[in-house]
């Protein structure tokens, strides 16, 4: 009985990532260079308690402290923070490779979209106006044709630590997802692009993701947030939510719903769930009208932020 309810479930989670990707059919205008500059975000003096002993941060910045309540309207782009150089130290210490990133998150993080053309070479892709990202691309080459195996079509945040997921050919008996990612890739940081399935069970979003924070942290991973596009619970709680615990830890957000804002349809599709389509060839300005071109191009960007900020 137990075994036929987790099939059923599991079931009804996929179904949320089934829909087809269309192309845009409106016209605005492309997002604004305003909207996707790297810029300091707001930031408040809280920071997780660790246990670990790591070398003093490098920042020779000072910090604006975070406003977790004017989440719209930080950057896209964030600054790697003191806390988290600690952390990036920490990794450093343990053999964390600086040329991985994982990805946990649910289909929009598990699709080939997602920067896997980016490991195949030119042909793929034309960075057009934005070709100094070639660089984070040769850096981060190898993990972006990754399979996560903590990236998995339906996840929730429940579900990236439940070993009833894991790949049972892949990962170790009784091993969560998260911990086998994390095992086999030996990341230096990590994507954690998660919510748009949790709304089914909003109230266990928030301890979850702790749990996956702290693993993260504690295995000297710097975890990226990232703020998602939807707004299936109608009071963007899930965002408020992803906000408020980035400014506790004092982590980096990649502000993907402020990213989409410009788009057609603030780029979703009929739905309000599944991205619009644009390729990954940036020359052309009419593909940045697309949800997925913007999560890629926004993507590197942040990747740049982490590479260039760990090499100052």
């Amino acid at each position: 009985m137990k075994h036929s309810l987790f099939l059923l479930l599991m079931v009804i989670l996929l179904s949320a990532c089934s829909a087809s990707q269309g192309m845009p059919t409106s016209t605005v205008p492309v997002p604004t260079a305003e909207v996707l500059a790297m810029a300091t975000e707001p930031q408040i003096a809280v920071a997780p308690t660790l246990t670990m002993t790591v070398p003093a941060p490098t920042a020779t910045f000072t910090p604006i402290p975070m406003d977790a309540a004017d989440w719209k309207n930080w950057s896209v782009v964030p600054t790697l923070r003191p806390e988290m150089l600690n952390v990036y130290a920490n990794g450093q210490a343990l053999g964390r490779d600086v040329h991985v990133v994982s990805v946990v998150g649910d289909c929009e993080s598990s699709s080939d979209w997602f920067l896997k053309e980016f490991s195949k070479g030119t042909r793929y892709y034309d960075l057009g106006p934005y070709a100094d990202l070639q660089a984070t691309i040769d850096h981060f080459n190898a993990s972006l044709g990754y399979m996560s195996y903590a990236a998995l079509r339906g996840a929730t945040a429940s579900t990236v630590l439940s070993p009833l997921w894991a790949d049972s050919k892949a990962c170790a008996p009784n091993e969560t997802p998260l911990a086998c990612e994390y095992r086999l890739h030996n990341p230096a940081f990590a994507f954690i692009a998660l919510g748009t399935n949790d709304i089914h069970k909003i109230d266990q979003f928030e301890p979850k993701m702790r749990e996956i924070i702290n693993y993260t942290l504690e295995q000297g991973i710097v975890p990226i947030l990232v703020t998602k596009a939807d707004n299936l619970e109608g009071d963007d709680q899930i965002n408020a939510t992803i906000a408020r615990m980035a400014a506790e830890y004092q982590l980096p957000v990649w502000n993907f719903w402020a990213a989409v804002q410009p788009l057609p349809g603030h780029g979703l599709q009929e739905d309000g769930a599944h991205l619009t389509f644009g390729s990954n060839f940036f020359n052309n300005p009419e593909n940045l009208k697309g949800a997925w071109a913007m999560r890629n191009l926004t993507a590197l960007q942040i990747l740049e932020a982490m590479r260039t900020a760990v090499q100052e």
